[in-house]
């Protein structure tokens, strides 16, 4: 698994880093990236490579999972949120360890949105503030207002589809499969579970 999950992280890290992004870093089966920090080309540029970096990780995926496939491994699918604003940035930490990173409510939402992308079955959402800066260059279905966990007022949401004009196979594809592979896991846990049994009772006779 963990060298499953090191080939998944370095086809994702290319990924971000070709797309100007830059790691900030790995949690878990995560990875924290930023676009425009610490240099920003303008507003809607860093949302591009931000979406562009997203894309491009959908499609390396998906190749990655053919590979595993065909090697008799288990495929995996990933969330990816995305989300627009003001962060803080710097060294963070204690004297004897610090790291450079990005704090801030933006940070908190982009996270809060990739937790929910299992909940609408497609692998890319983004906040509306970042689709406002790229609207006419992106295809995208409204997800609708959603009450994130820890936050004050709903968010809006959209589901990245591709580039205008773009061929909708890949998209709808990994939909259909995180459906598939979504239910498969659903019907082991519900499989797995020792189902109650039903015990006679005595009482004492007098």
């Amino acid at each position: 698994m963990v060298t499953q999950l090191n080939t998944y992280f370095a086809a994702m890290v290319d990924v971000i880093l070709d797309c100007q992004g830059t790691i900030d870093k790995f949690i878990g089966d995560a990875i924290m990236a930023e676009f425009g920090s610490p240099v920003s080309q303008g507003p809607k540029q860093d949302a591009l490579n931000a979406v562009r970096a997203a894309l491009e990780m959908r499609s390396a995926l998906a190749a990655l999972r053919v590979a595993w496939q065909q090697a008799d491994e288990l495929p995996f699918f990933n969330g990816i949120g995305i989300n627009y604003g003001e962060i803080v940035v710097g060294n963070i930490g204690s004297p004897k360890r610090l790291e450079f990173a990005a704090i801030g409510d933006t940070v908190n939402v982009a996270s809060r949105i990739e937790s929910v992308t299992k909940e609408f079955g497609t692998d890319i959402v983004i906040s509306e503030s970042l689709y406002a800066l790229i609207a006419d260059e992106i295809e995208a279905t409204d997800l609708g207002e959603m009450q994130l966990k820890g936050r004050i007022g709903a968010v809006k949401l959209y589901g990245v589809i591709g580039w205008k004009g773009c061929d909708r196979t890949l998209f709808e594809g990994i939909c259909q499969q995180m459906r598939e592979f979504s239910a498969a896991i659903h019907h082991r846990m519900d499989t797995s579970q020792p189902k109650p049994t039903s015990q006679p009772s005595e009482k004492p006779s007098s």
